[in-house]
């Protein structure tokens, strides 16, 4: 997770709701070409591979975001992506919420998760505070299984949020889905920015400023770390979402950096 996840408090308070019950994404149907799948000719040899996954963040009056997963396993080495790890930032009054996993065999018949979630410390970290970690292990997973998981990011009511979309991972992503509900009140306006991207792929707005922002890509190469290289958050394909409480939404660079000199 990246520290530019910061917090914008707001300068006034609002009127509260109840929160509402969300749904999350949804597990995908079972598909026969997926079960059969034994490699990826755009991915040749990895252990395994994400087939899609998906982030919807809604910054409303209770912001939240809900993230699906649903992986491939293609070797006995991609076993180890049946134990799973969910980090988020205690002192932001972040949580996890909403957790559902189950195993497709390679059969086609389900196993469904039904175990312990533990809660573990990972690191401490200046500015961020503690980073914990929802873990729990998904069941009877093989080689030629499918996992799948989702769960929601509880984010504290009241407050105005930075966020971004991480498009490459770990591992080879073969589809994957972005979209962004801005917040829409009190005259903050919604801007990003974004590197490594592929050719064409640009995230789009509906119509109007603080209409959903989505994206969609296909055949992201996996993420490869290596030693002594620089901060991963300056090299990874990413979209950076931030809030400014402009009236006017200056689109030209030079005139825009001016005036925040100013």
């Amino acid at each position: 997770m990246s520290t530019r996840r910061s917090l914008v408090l707001l300068a006034f308070a609002f009127l509260l709701v109840t929160a509402p019950v969300f749904a999350g994404v949804g597990f995908q149907p079972v598909s026969p070409d997926e079960l059969k799948m034994t490699s990826d000719p755009a991915a040749p040899g990895v252990p395994a591979i994400f087939l899609y996954r998906e982030v919807a963040r809604y910054d409303d009056r209770v912001p939240h975001e809900d993230n699906y997963f649903r992986i491939k396993i293609l070797k006995e080495e991609g076993r180890k992506y049946g134990d799973i790890e969910i980090p988020f930032y205690k002192e932001r009054d972040e949580d996890i919420s909403g957790i559902k996993a189950r195993t497709i065999r390679p059969d086609g018949t389900i196993a469904e998760f039904h175990g312990q979630v533990f809660e573990k410390f990972l690191v401490k970290r200046r500015g961020d505070g503690r980073i914990l970690a929802k873990t729990f292990t998904l069941p009877e997973v093989e080689v030629g299984s499918i996992i799948e998981y989702e769960y929601t990011v509880d984010l504290s009511a009241g407050f105005v949020y930075s966020s971004h979309w991480l498009v490459d991972d770990p591992l080879f992503t073969k589809r994957a889905r972005f979209y962004l509900k801005p917040h829409d009140e009190h005259g903050f306006t919604l801007r990003w920015s974004w590197q490594g991207l592929p050719a064409g792929v640009v995230p789009k707005q509906e119509n109007e400023v603080n209409h959903p922002v989505k994206m969609e890509v296909s055949n992201i190469p996996a993420f490869q770390t290596e030693d002594f290289m620089p901060p991963e958050d300056g090299l990874r394909a990413q979209v950076e979402f931030f809030y400014s409480h402009d009236e006017v939404v200056e689109r030209d660079p030079d005139r825009y950096w001016k005036a925040i000199g100013k």
